[in-house]
């Protein structure tokens, strides 16, 4: 529940930003696309700043592993000199943000794709409710019919329904009663009238159906048990459009509007991209969704292969101080791109893929015009300006030739040697004044 709010926080501003684009090119796919560079756009200076705060970073170094080396065994000093560092301008998550927002977008991405009725074609709620109770009905019709076999076996536990010692013995395993052989099955599609005579009956029984005791498949026992939830969380929208899609027959019924009827047409015909359903789920089999998660393992690959390249031909000492679990990364974060394209809906692992595609053009412009070895050269600039700019300021006495005196603020690094020396020597005095007048004689010691 907690993941379902934060989607739907991040998708409620978002939601109106796609609806606009999807308005504009009545295509969800182009519209991710457009959503995706609009974000790549507005985040570059975010970039900028992030591979600047990288290049200063890199700058302390050194010492960062020499506080780490000299006080591994007092983590109180440790904090200390490292906060230190900090005030100096050393920021070890400078380098999160862009990330950070790639995900909080995936986030409203995923919003979006799962609840499509409500951020794109803008239906109320009640017409979504009434639609994904229609969804939730042809779906268990269609899970039911779509096997000849356990269409078969149900038809007659349905005919007994009356006699229910019949019916029991007819769908219960037992020696003379053996179950149906698994086998994959493809939902049928269902008219109105199937649905109308069927899904109560099969929602009311779904839980005995779908039980180790139905003498039904076990493909078909396990879609009957996943039906009910799919319809109860963030996903139904989602999940009725499906059904929609397979059975639209069934969705002609005076509970559903005219208007809201040509919402899901409008809506079944712009989410899918180059022949691609993008309201689908791609799954490990050769099927045209399949290519999704391909697209987001190649691309993922490619832009995490180009940053090291470019960072190995600008710091290589740095690069080879890498641990082994950062440059394992580049493995890593392909194979996760590719799982996550398999967990969510092919619109979402679309939006995964156009990022990393984005992100590497954006990676190649920024190599070009602002190299590492120019930001790093800003950043050294920037370090001294704050040092001077945190120095510490003396007051001295200038006097004139006629002898008048003038008090004047100058930088300790501005001192000649005898002044700086002066300096020194009257700070020491307002230490022992200031010790002397809180402890008494004891200070003189």
């Amino acid at each position: 529940m907690e993941i379902e709010f934060i989607y739907s926080i991040i998708g409620t501003p978002l939601g109106y930003v796609m609806w606009v684009l999807y308005l504009m090119v009545q295509n969800f796919g182009v519209a991710v696309i457009l959503l995706t560079l609009i974000v790549k756009v507005a985040s570059f200076p975010l970039n900028i700043k992030q591979q600047r705060n990288m290049a200063l970073s890199q700058l302390f170094m050194p010492r960062v592993q020499e506080i780490q080396r000299k006080y591994k065994n007092n983590q109180a000093k440790m904090q200390e000199e490292m906060a230190k560092l900090q005030k100096e301008g050393y920021n070890p998550m400078g380098g999160c943000g862009p990330m950070l927002l790639v995900m909080l977008i995936l986030f409203g991405v995923m919003d979006v794709v799962y609840k499509p009725m409500s951020h794109l074609e803008r239906l109320d709620s009640e017409s979504i409710a009434v639609i994904k109770e229609i969804g939730k009905q042809t779906e268990y019709t269609s899970v039911m019919l779509g096997s000849s076999d356990d269409k078969e076996l149900f038809l007659e536990y349905y005919e007994n329904r009356e006699n229910s010692e019949k019916a029991a013995n007819i769908m219960t395993v037992t020696d003379e009663n053996p179950r149906l052989e698994d086998g994959e099955f493809f939902p049928a599609e269902v008219t109105r009238e199937e649905r109308e005579k069927y899904s109560k009956f099969i929602e009311e029984n779904a839980e005995f159906l779908g039980s180790n005791t139905s003498r039904l498949s076990g493909a078909v026992r396990s879609a009957l048990r996943a039906v009910g939830p799919k319809y109860t969380g963030f996903q139904g929208e989602l999940n009725a459009l499906q059904a929609f899609n397979n059975s639209e027959p069934s969705f002609s019924t005076p509970e559903i509007s005219t208007q809201s009827i040509e919402k899901l047409k409008t809506l079944q015909k712009n989410m899918v991209f180059l022949g691609l359903d993008l309201s689908g789920t791609p799954r490990l089999r050769f099927e045209p969704l399949i290519i999704i998660p391909i697209f987001a393992l190649i691309f993922s690959f490619l832009q995490m292969r180009i940053t090291q390249t470019i960072q190995a031909k600008s710091q290589p000492a740095a690069t080879m101080a890498q641990p082994p679990a950062m440059k394992a990364m580049i493995y890593l974060m392909p194979l996760f791109s590719l799982y996550i394209s398999f967990v969510v809906p092919a619109g979402a692992g679309f939006y995964w893929g156009i990022s990393y595609l984005f992100g590497i053009a954006q990676a190649l412009v920024m190599n070009k015009f602002w190299p590492n070895e120019k930001l790093r050269e800003e950043a050294l600039a920037a370090k001294k300006a704050k040092i001077i700019e945190s120095e510490p300021v003396a007051k001295v006495v200038d006097v004139d030739d006629e002898g008048n005196e003038t008090v004047k603020e100058r930088k300790l690094s501005e001192l000649s040697t005898k002044e700086q020396k002066e300096y020194e020597r009257k700070k020491l005095e307002d230490a022992r004044r200031e010790d002397a007048l809180k402890y008494g004689d004891i200070a003189d010691d």
